[in-house]
C-alpha cells in the first residue's frame, strides 16, 4: 500500500448497561482481576482496535489477554444492542459510536482511552484510574502500491482540500 494520509484518530470508550451493578471502572476491574472469564466484554471484529485494548488492560493488570472472555459483533448496532440490553458485562468501542447512549444514559461510560478528558464528556481516563494506558484508534488513507508521483500528487491534493473544509471541520466537531 501507499499511505497517503492519517485523517483522524478516535479513542476507545469503556461502558456498561445503565443498570450495571457497576458504577467505576474499579469494580469492574476488580472483578475482571479476580475471575478474568466472568467479565464479558462485547465490542467490534475479532482483532480489532476494541478487542487490542481489552488485551492491553488485561496485561497491564498481570491478566493474560488469553483470558479475556471478548465477544465480537459484526457492527457496533449489533455490540450496542448487546451492551444495552446486558448480554455482555462491558462494551467498548469507539466514542462517535458510543456518544449518544451515553448522552441519552442508556449506558454508563466508565473509562476513555485519551491521554486527558475531552471537552464536553464528563468521562475520567484510564490514566486517571491507574491504567497506563492511551489508545487511539486512527483513520487514513491508502492507496495502492505503485501508484505514479502525479497520482499521488493528485489524491494528495484532493486530501488537503477536503481536510480544510468547512463539512469536514463540522464532521470532526460533531464526532469529536
Amino acid at each position: 500500500a501507499t499511505p497517503l494520509a492519517r485523517l483522524t484518530g478516535e479513542y476507545e470508550v469503556i461502558v456498561v448497561p445503565a443498570e450495571s451493578p457497576y458504577q467505576s471502572l474499579q469494580e469492574l476491574l476488580a472483578v475482571f482481576t479476580e475471575r478474568p472469564e466472568a467479565v464479558s466484554w462485547g465490542g467490534g471484529s475479532a482483532g480489532g482496535s476494541d478487542q487490542i485494548l481489552v488485551g492491553l488492560i488485561a496485561e497491564e493488570l498481570g491478566v493474560s489477554p488469553a483470558r479475556v472472555n471478548y465477544i465480537a459483533f459484526s457492527g457496533g448496532g449489533e455490540s450496542l444492542s448487546a451492551i444495552i440490553g446486558g448480554q455482555v458485562t462491558a462494551g467498548i468501542n469507539g466514542l462517535a459510536e458510543l456518544a449518544a447512549q451515553i448522552e441519552a444514559g442508556s449506558v454508563r461510560a466508565l473509562a476513555i482511552s485519551s491521554g486527558e478528558r475531552l471537552p464536553g464528556l464528563d468521562v475520567p481516563t484510564l490514566r486517571e484510574q491507574g491504567i497506563d494506558i492511551e489508545f487511539e484508534n486512527w483513520r487514513s488513507v491508502l492507496a495502492p502500491p505503485g501508484i505514479t508521483p502525479e497520482e499521488r500528487a493528485r489524491l494528495g491534493a484532493a486530501i488537503s482540500a477536503m481536510v480544510r473544509s468547512a463539512p469536514w471541520r463540522a464532521a470532526l466537531e460533531q464526532y469529536r
